[in-house]
């Protein structure tokens, strides 16, 4: 797909050449709009627009969107008007199509830059979201880890114009609240920006309490629209747009440790169909379905400490799992006769296929998971361990640029989770290593998941897998837990005197699994199972990280598997 996004909209639209367009557009051989004195594409790329004969410019008839967008009152100082028009005009060339990562486009491409006409606020918000992507400055670690320096003090001259952009938004929202003129839908939009700008940041926390606001907007804004308060255009935009765009990042959300399901996902229809009339259609419900995946693995984690282990569960679980697992395979049927037919007509976009099918495995992956303390249960998932490998490098290299680079950034659901799910319950080395390569390789910041040290966590939990199957449970504890002070974050996960590679990596049997992982501090009190000698061993303070885990482990006089928990400190 690349990051000539100009040459995908002229693929696209597919027109007839236009005789009567403007030089420039046909020197380019690319449709004209006829737009005059500016067509839509040299204003869109800041090219000299020129047509045949023309001695002076015409008054255009239909105004172009870009050209009153460009003409709009720009910032009193003519560089800050300069570098304003520029950021536009890289947001549209570029920022917006990624933004999506392939699905949802139009709320980017089109809902945006037209309100952006109008609305200050939007306009701002919608420049600083270019200026962080075209020079991103993230916070890469999890959201507790986040630097804690003041980053004013390192910001370069684009990111502290871009946070002044975001600031005058902020503003301009804030005082239309407090004049009590503010638009709700306005405000909606302008919420799902802020949230952006935070998450390109790597601010999860922020972008997490933005999401809740806005998420309480949506709620109050259907109840204008049960009472025919909303106008027929604005409740369309909101449950087509909007509400999707919302229950997606819900999706992500449920990745971060701590977030509950938002009220929004609990008053959404879950009815899955065998027949889907449209690919958006099939988007939604496996949105809902790989939500309700997460949902129910932990709600079956908690469910099966209450009845102590997987021999006393009830019928009422087990029909939930099941009915789930039957939803999801009606989804694949639908979704794979929808493709069928779809592909007689014209070809289905090449981000959009990979990505429904790799969460869709994922979620598949998940549900088998739950209600078991076994993590053997994922073995015979090697086929869909092996699609999501297949479809996340067809997305990833569909939104590849130059040399292979992928964006910094995207909004909206990426291949970020399918991967770190095949990554954490895959146990074929091979595929494991193709799914962390991946991962590594995929835009660091998909929305509030952070792909950089999920990879690195996730390379580590392997790595100790590795070692624990390669090792007795002594040695496991002593040389391959050799935690070295002042060393990278995890890094610092010594794993074997052993060096694992795929071509010598055991099965990895059952003991040696961990599951149940969670990072936490002494002084926060302590994960269940974990002990205050579990600590105190590593002689590190009651401030420092550590990673708790669980294992299972044969217990002969009940004839059953007992999980227990570990920790090791990181750093």
């Amino acid at each position: 797909m690349g990051f000539d996004h100009d040459t995908q909209v002229s693929r696209r639209l597919g027109a007839s050449k236009s005789r009567a367009g403007c030089k420039t557009c046909k020197i380019r051989r690319v449709k004209c709009d006829e737009i005059k004195p500016c067509c839509r594409r040299c204003s869109s790329t800041g090219r000299h627009c020129q047509y045949e004969g023309a001695r002076y410019p015409a008054a255009p008839s239909t105004p172009s969107p870009t050209g009153l967008i460009l003409s709009r009152n720009l910032s009193q100082s003519p560089n800050s008007g300069q570098r304003e028009r520029r950021a536009f005009e890289y947001y549209f060339q570029h920022a917006a199509h990624y933004l999506s990562g392939g699905l949802g486009v139009n709320f980017w491409t089109l809902v945006v830059p037209q309100i952006c006409r109008s609305e200050p606020a939007v306009w701002d918000a919608m420049i600083a979201i270019s200026a962080l992507y075209e020079y991103p400055d993230q916070c890469l670690d999890f959201h507790f880890l986040r630097k804690q320096y003041d980053q004013t003090q390192s910001m370069n001259r684009n990111s502290r114009e871009a946070l002044n952009w975001y600031s005058r938004s902020m503003s301009s929202v804030r005082s239309q609240i407090e004049r009590g003129n503010a638009d709700p839908y306005i405000s909606l939009i302008s919420c799902v920006l802020f949230i952006c700008i935070e998450t390109i940041q790597g601010r999860v926390e922020e972008a997490l309490q933005l999401y809740r606001q806005g998420v309480q907007l949506i709620l109050d804004l259907r109840v204008q629209v049960a009472l025919d308060r909303v106008s027929v255009s604005k409740a369309a935009l909101l449950e087509h747009t909007l509400i999707p765009l919302f229950l997606r990042l819900g999706n992500v959300s449920l990745t971060v440790s701590g977030t509950q399901p938002s009220e929004l996902y609990r008053t959404t229809e879950k009815k899955v169909s065998s027949s889907f009339s449209s690919v958006d259609s099939a988007r939604a419900a496996i949105v809902l379905l790989s939500a309700e995946a997460m949902i129910f693995e932990g709600e079956s984690t908690i469910y099966l400490r209450s009845v102590d282990g997987d021999h006393a569960i009830s019928a009422d679980m087990i029909e939930k799992k099941k009915s789930l697992s039957g939803r999801l395979s009606r989804w694949l049927v639908g979704y794979t006769s929808l493709c069928d037919r779809l592909r007689t007509k014209y070809a289905i976009p090449t981000a959009t296929e990979p990505i429904l099918l790799a969460y869709h495995a994922s979620a598949s992956i998940v549900v088998t998971g739950c209600l078991t303390q076994l993590q053997t249960v994922y073995d015979v998932h090697s086929a869909d361990f092996s699609l999501i490998i297949e479809q996340t490098s067809l997305t990833l290299n569909a939104s590849a640029g130059p040399g292979g680079s992928q964006p910094p950034f995207t909004f909206e659901m990426g291949t970020g989770i399918p991967l770190a799910v095949t990554v954490m319950k895959c146990r074929d080395p091979v595929l494991r290593r193709k799914a962390l390569a991946l991962l590594k390789k995929a835009p660091p910041v998909q929305g509030f998941f952070k792909c950089t040290p999920v990879a690195l966590l996730a390379e580590n939990l392997m790595k100790l897998e590795e070692g624990y199957s390669l090792d007795s449970k002594k040695a496991a504890q002593s040389s391959l837990l050799n935690i070295s002070p002042g060393s990278n974050q995890f890094a610092s996960l010594a794993v074997s005197q052993h060096e694992v590679t795929p071509n010598n990596s055991p099965c990895i049997p059952e003991e040696a699994r961990i599951s149940g992982y969670a990072i936490f501090k002494p002084r926060n009190g302590l994960l269940p199972g974990i002990k205050e000698e579990h600590i105190t061993r590593w002689g590190r303070s009651s401030d420092h990280l550590f990673l708790q885990f669980t294992r299972n482990r044969f217990d002969k006089a009940s004839v059953t598997w007992k999980s227990y928990s570990e920790c090791v400190p990181l750093g």
